[in-house]
């Protein structure tokens, strides 16, 4: 892994420990294992991405979405 992936993963790891805090927040009736597992299971479909600038915001919509319906 080069020094700018592992760049991008490290900012990637940040941007979603902020969505978990922020979806944490927003539904304080889910317990944070089951937020963190929902967000790793939608971070997983995002793997193989070439950019991932808008990785946080679509794992943040899905897991929102997710959240809504249940």
């Amino acid at each position: 892994m080069s020094t700018l992936d592992t760049m991008a993963s490290e900012q990637l790891d940040t941007h979603l420990a902020q969505v978990e805090d922020r979806l944490g927040r927003d539904y304080t009736n889910v317990a944070r294992p089951r937020l963190h597992a929902m967000i790793d299971r939608e971070r997983a479909r995002f793997a193989g991405a070439r950019i991932r600038a808008f990785v946080p915001i679509l794992v943040e919509r899905a897991v929102r979405a997710a959240l809504s319906a249940a």
